[in-house]
Order: structure tokens, then C-alpha cells, then sequence
């Protein structure tokens, strides 16, 4: 990944073949390449041996924006474009927190998000002819680029002068890739969207073929009634997965940019719409366990504490567990109900650090699901969380505090805002209790531990 020099920022010109290459997202022999084969816009400075070279973004802009010429790299595939008033729209920075102010380990996203913005992700495009070698395929702030095993450029994609786009990415990092049916191509995906560094529209989905069309593109544009207040556009998309079958459904995840719904919607392989579950709160991640199960992990403000639910993807006219506050009952939504949603009420050292919500990540294997919900954000590569264990159902197995958590928690002792150790905790054997609710019981505390069974203690109040 290349990295532009923060300098250019905010310049139309562009200095030196290294600038070119970093506002491309690639490396400079490939863009000397590009300038002869592919024409390229580059200038000369005059009286110079040839050396000195710059470039005008607005002119890369507008290249991008152009079918290839029938010559150089354009040789060996035709090149089909799309109508430029179907490009992308516009879009926020996504981590704001409704209800309360800013948390720390959201700074960390939204500078996450803000450097993705500017690397360029890489991925292969799969293609189902064994004679049509598939395209390499990047994605940048403002563009989309394929290119041959070779390097040489079989098509682009520019956005619109001006325009960016934060890249949805996958559990890796890197551009996030969703194969299509019933005709080969690949879908990318934007978190967010925006003119001139201002993102204030929501992210997208769009739908390539393998030679450069542009099919079909996704975006929500809903519009949901909780209690007096209604949210509607922007809304973030923060995951997209594909499901691994031959039905080929897409899940997708969203958030509003500003407040605290979210949703969670499946699309059919031709990008169109088959169901929606409404969340009183964040959804961030999302994996399908089977054609029947998709598992949703983020954060429940109903219950204020980390969430996972168990979906039944071909029927999701509905939302999160009915609650007595009004604010977080979805009036516009349909009657359908998760098959299981867990609650995981905040910990002693989550509460007492003054940490923000402890969201819930997930880790899929074939025969558990382990969900970690961080109770303290990363200051470094790790965070402080809590791990507990679950069948593919949502059954519990068994719930414990990582290592980390006791060095947090013996650093708050240090404050003295803990007046008790490790060895004299309540919690010291792991958490205490967890909420579940399915259709036919409603809402359970499910004690966690054996010791907490017998002495019939409970969580802190949501």
C-alpha cells in the first residue's frame, strides 16, 4: 500500500512521478507504463531533460473517467463504460456516538477509516473462464482500477471531480470483494461517500462486470420511526458478506452516521432488496453460519451492553427484542423477531475506566463462536476484553476475562478507583451473568458462572 505525502493534499498539481504514483495508489514504473500505453495525462517541465515531470489530479480525474483508448493496454479486452450520472453519491465519517460524547477507541476508528481513505486495497477479481484471466482490482479514494497479471491496465473507474469514498474492507483490511451472479463480476463496496473531503452521504455497493461495466449499484435510503424521532439518510455501511452457497445473497450492515440505528439488509445476486432487521443500536460485523443463520455482533443501546443475534436471513421484516422505552421501539418496523439476541451488561473495569460501549466482535469457527466484547479500547494492538464461548445456536458454553483485563483492572487499583485485587474480585472466575431473549421466553438472565448460580448474584442493571 502506498501512502500519499500529506503535503499534495489539497493541491491540484501534482510534482514528481512519486505523487503521480501515490494519488494513483500505485508504484511509479506502473505509472510510467500507464503514460505510455494508456495515455496517461502527464506534463513536462519545460527545459528539463525529461525528468521533471507533473500532472494535474482534475486531468487524472478526468482520464479516469474515460474508456481506454482501442490500443496499448486496451488491446486485449474491450472496455464498456458506464453513464457518469450513475456514479457514486457522497457520504460521512462514520464513528460518531448519539447519546453520549465521542469515545476514545472511536478516535481510533474514525483515524482508521480516515487512512483507508488514502491506501489503496487490493484484491483479485475471481473469473469462471479458465481462457479470460481475471483482472487484478484496486480501489482507491477516487478510483477503480483494473489490470492484468502483467500490470498492464485493462480498465478504470473514476468517481466524479471531486469526489471520494471511504472503502468498505473486509476482516483483513483489504478492499472488500463480493462475487456476483448470475453472470461473473465483483462488487465493491464503500463505507461512506463524499465531495471534497466532506463525507455526508451514505455508503454503496457497485456492481462490475469483468470488462469495466458498471451494472448496478446498492444504496439504503431508508427511512425508520422510533418513538417521536425519525432517522433516514446517511447510513454507513460498516460490513458486507456474501453468502457461500449458489444462491449467492449478499448481507450487508449499516449504521445512521449520526445517531444510534442501524440495520441489517440481504440482497438477492442481482443487488435487490429481500429483507431488513432493525437494531436499537450498532451493528458492525456480521458472518452467515449457514443458508438459514446469519450471526450480527455490535451494541445494544436498549440494554446498554454488548449484542449478538442470530437472524434467519429469508425472514428479517423485523427488529431487536421489544423493550419499555419507547425511544428504542422501531414504530415503521415489521412484527418479525431474531431468532436469539444476547446482551452482554458492561464489567467493573468497563464501567469504572469510563470506557466507551463495549461492542461485541466476533470469531467464527466450524463448531463454536467466540465473541470477545471489548471493555477497554486498544491503546496499543490489543484491547481489554472479555471472551465467551457459544455453540452455532447461541447456546453458552463458558465466559472468562482475558489477561489483559486484570492489567487494566490492577491499574485502576493503582488510581484507587478498585478497592479490591484480583484474587478478592467478584468477578475474578469471569463474568457474571449474560441477558438472552428468544421468541418463547422473552428476556433471562443467564448466569454464567456455577458460583454465581449458587449464590444467586446478578449483573448491574442495564
Amino acid at each position: 500500500m502506498v501512502i500519499p505525502d500529506p503535503a499534495l493534499v489539497g493541491s491540484d498539481r501534482l510534482d514528481s512521478w512519486k505523487a503521480v504514483a501515490e494519488y494513483l495508489g500505485r508504484d511509479v514504473a506502473t505509472v510510467r507504463r500507464w503514460e505510455k500505453a494508456s495515455g496517461l495525462p502527464i506534463r513536462r517541465v519545460a527545459g528539463s531533460r525529461g525528468h521533471s515531470v507533473f500532472a494535474y489530479r482534475s486531468e487524472i480525474d478526468a482520464w479516469l473517467r474515460q474508456p481506454l483508448s482501442k490500443s496499448g493496454d486496451d488491446k486485449t479486452r474491450g472496455v464498456v463504460r458506464h453513464d457518469p450520472s450513475t456514479a457514486l453519491l457522497t457520504i460521512p465519517p462514520a464513528e460518531v456516538l448519539p447519546t453520549r460524547s465521542l469515545p476514545l477507541w472511536r478516535w481510533g476508528v474514525v483515524t482508521t477509516v480516515v487512512t483507508l481513505v488514502v491506501l489503496s486495497l487490493t484484491w483479485r477479481v475471481l473469473s469462471s473462464r479458465a481462457d479470460d484471466p481475471a483482472p487484478i482490482v484496486e480501489v482507491t479514494s477516487h478510483s477503480v482500477v483494473a489490470t492484468g497479471a502483467d500490470g498492464a491496465l485493462r480498465w478504470h473507474h473514476g468517481f466524479q471531480p471531486g469526489q471520494q469514498i471511504i472503502p468498505l474492507v473486509d476482516r483483513q483490511g483489504r478492499g472488500l470483494t463480493i462475487f456476483t451472479v448470475p453472470e461473473p463480476g465483483v462488487v465493491i463496496g464503500s463505507a461512506a461517500r463524499g465531495i471534497n473531503g466532506a463525507f455526508t452521504e451514505g455508503g454503496q455497493l457497485l456492481w462490475f462486470s469483468l470488462s469495466g461495466a458498471l451494472k448496478k449499484t446498492f444504496s439504503l435510503d431508508d427511512r425508520l420511526e422510533f418513538g417521536p424521532e425519525t432517522y433516514g439518510e446517511p447510513w454507513n455501511l460498516t460490513d458486507a458478506s456474501q453468502e457461500p452457497t449458489a444462491r449467492r445473497r449478499i448481507a450487508v450492515a449499516a449504521h445512521h452516521y449520526h445517531w444510534w440505528p442501524s440495520m441489517v439488509t440481504v440482497l438477492d445476486g442481482h443487488l435487490t432488496r429481500r429483507g431488513t432487521f432493525v437494531n436499537a443500536g450498532w451493528v458492525e460485523r456480521l458472518e452467515w453460519l449457514s443458508p438459514e443463520r446469519l450471526l450480527i455482533a455490535g451494541f445494544s443501546n436498549a440494554r446498554d451492553g454488548g449484542m449478538v443475534a442470530l437472524l434467519d436471513p429469508s425472514a428479517l421484516g423485523g427488529q431487536s427484542p421489544p423493550t419499555a422505552q419507547p425511544k428504542y421501539t422501531c414504530t415503521s418496523c415489521g412484527p418479525g423477531a431474531p431468532i436469539r439476541y444476547v446482551v452482554f451488561p458492561r464489567s467493573e473495569v468497563n464501567r469504572l475506566s469510563a470506557s466507551p460501549f463495549n461492542r461485541a466482535v466476533l470469531e467464527i469457527l466450524p463448531d463454536r463462536v467466540f465473541v470477545r466484547t471489548v471493555e477497554v479500547p486498544a491503546t496499543g494492538s490489543t484491547a481489554v476484553d472479555a471472551i465467551y464461548e457459544f455453540t452455532p445456536r447461541l447456546e453458552f458454553v463458558r465466559a472468562s476475562f482475558s489477561d489483559r483485563y486484570w492489567d487494566a483492572h490492577r491499574a485502576l487499583e493503582a488510581q484507587g478507583k478498585i478497592t479490591h485485587t484480583k484474587e478478592h474480585c467478584p468477578d475474578r472466575d469471569g463474568p457474571r451473568a449474560i441477558e438472552v431473549w428468544d421468541p418463547s421466553t422473552g428476556w433471562v438472565t443467564k448466569k454464567t458462572r456455577p458460583d454465581v448460580q449458587r449464590a444467586g448474584l446478578h449483573p448491574p442493571p442495564p
